[in-house]
């Protein structure tokens, strides 16, 4: 009869209420039932209200209870508060006790309100100062290398911890294909070869707008999203659901896209955005700093390369220079001086040692020119070049040191077409040939050819009969460097470091086969022709 007019007091407020029928019922129905809050008479049949009170205390996110004692049970009452009641109402003999009902389960509802919200709160300030101090160890993370496949590893992963989401991802453009997206990161790596092989073009995917756009995006349900583009579902091994995507920026460019999907509970909040924004944005200073110093490493690196180089000129010039100029200058003189008292063959003889000497002086400059060209010219006009033509040039320009050193040279009846650039192509070959004549035999007896290499490249050389090389094949390519087998024979140590350069220039590579005694074979690659 209470429990019904209990029933019927609070239905009157507003409340539904639920009634079971003892003790034991009542812990059933309550495991079953979700209830804002559980009022115990403390005599009910079959387990009374303190032994309900003390096992509903036991579980996890119990709803608030209120307590009804008999008259004058104050024993009960401070039990029940000790259990962890919210409130009790004594009972009388009358139903006066009712009237007190609804602002004892009121009073019991607000605390737990207060309580919920106040816990609440202490997650979120838990939950504030966790985010913090990964944010803190991640921002360490991002500054503490320069490896930019770190960073954006580091983000992924961080991402994916902070917001309990399946996957994430970092798609950087690519260096290559300025145009595309390259996945550089992916989290958890298990996709990260295949993904790393995938692009996506400007507006392509829900990245590709993002960094199109530089605006975030966050969906609930990204296969209903035209933008979407799931190429690679099937790598991942799960379906894209959830995803939010957020630009990279750093000094107020797009570098890349941080990619999350399928969050784990709920849907992206605010907050999650916030925190992927934030984070995107250290990641992205963090590359573009890493890009930077590799960029001056390298810019470094090229300039003490280049004054490396200029040095040694700058040397091997003055001392190249010296001795063909002090020769014109003594037959000039001596022509001024002595001019009538000459026979016309020494008059010729003088003439002829001051072109001849014009010449060498005037080749050690065009070298100085050629060196400027190709370090300062980033990509010459590449074509089909008929390498015959090109050797006949060389050889045509050789022709007086070749008749002066009595040089034979053998050459192929046909050559191939190659892909390069002519003018670079015969200052290669007019290298190897004089390197080969001065360096050679007495007489020098060379064998200029060719053949087929790996890659479908082709190789061309230039055989000398030489006494061969006993220094190491990478050092010839430096300036300043001759074989220890060359005696004091002139030459000013640049001719092959310009080889070098000019052959990487052109897509190939440059090497010398040498065995002392036997002579040597210098040779360079380049691309074929006719494609």
């Amino acid at each position: 009869m209470a429990a019904v007019l209990f029933q019927r007091r609070l239905a009157h407020e507003g409340y539904v209420v639920d009634i079971a029928a003892d003790g034991e019922a009542g812990l059933v129905q309550s495991a079953l039932e979700v209830y804002d809050l559980i009022a115990l008479d403390y005599n009910m049949p079959k387990v009374d209200g303190l032994s309900v009170l003390r096992e509903l205390s036991r579980r996890e996110n119990a709803p608030p209870i209120v307590m009804i004692t008999a008259q004058n049970d104050t024993e009960t009452a401070v039990e029940a508060m000790r259990l962890g009641a919210y409130d009790y109402l004594v009972k009388g003999q009358s139903a006066a006790y009712l009237l007190l009902l609804p602002g004892v389960i009121t009073r019991a509802l607000e605390k737990r309100r207060l309580e919920l919200e106040q816990q609440r709160t202490i997650e979120a300030l838990h939950s504030q100062n966790r985010n913090l101090a990964l944010l803190n160890r991640v921002a360490q993370s991002f500054t503490s290398t320069l490896d930019v496949g770190e960073i954006a590893q580091t983000l992924v992963t961080s991402i994916s911890e902070f917001t309990d989401t399946q996957g994430s991802s970092v798609w950087l453009w690519d260096a290559a294909h300025l145009d595309h997206l390259r996945c550089v990161a992916i989290c958890p790596p298990r996709a990260a070869e295949e993904l790393a092989e995938m692009s996506l073009s400007p507006g392509k995917g829900i990245a590709g707008w993002v960094a199109q756009h530089d605006e975030s995006v966050v969906l609930d349900d990204a296969n209903a999203d035209s933008r979407h583009a799931p190429l690679g579902d099937h790598k991942l091994q799960y379906l894209i659901e959830s995803l939010m995507a957020v630009p990279l920026r750093a000094r107020n460019k797009i570098i890349g896209v941080l990619e999350l999907v399928n969050i784990r509970s709920g849907r992206f909040s605010t907050n999650d955005q916030v925190l992927a924004e934030t984070l995107a944005s250290s990641a992205a200073v963090a590359i573009e700093n890493a890009r930077l110093f590799h960029n001056l490493s390298e810019r470094t690196q090229e300039l003490q390369v280049r004054n490396e180089e200029l040095d040694a000129f700058a040397h091997t010039v003055a001392h190249d220079l010296k001795t063909p100029l002090s020769l014109v200058m003594g037959f000039g003189e001596m022509l001024r001086d002595s001019y009538d008292l000459l026979q016309p063959q020494e008059i010729e003889m003088y003439l002829s040692h001051i072109i001849d000497n014009s010449t060498r002086m005037n080749h050690i400059i065009e070298a100085l020119l050629l060196l400027s060209g190709v370090r300062g010219m980033a990509a010459a006009q590449l074509e089909a070049v008929n390498m015959g033509d090109i050797v006949q040039e060389v050889l045509n320009r050789l022709d007086f040191t070749l008749k002066q050193s009595s040089t034979v040279v053998s050459l192929p009846t046909e050559w191939p077409l190659v892909t390069g650039y002519g003018p670079w192509i015969e200052e290669v070959w007019y290298n190897y040939i004089l390197n080969a004549v001065k360096y050679g035999g007495s007489p020098p007896v060379l064998q200029l050819g060719f053949d087929k290499a790996a890659d479908d490249v082709v190789r061309f050389w230039v055989q000398d009969n030489g006494p061969g090389l006993t220094v190491e094949a990478e050092n010839l390519f430096k300036p300043l460097v001759r074989g220890s087998n060359v005696g004091n024979r002139s030459g000013h140590g640049l001719g092959l470091s310009i080889v070098k350069r000019i052959v990487e220039k052109l897509n190939g590579q440059v090497g010398v086969e040498s065995v002392p005694g036997e002579g040597s074979k210098f040779y360079f690659t380049l691309p074929p022709g006719g494609r």
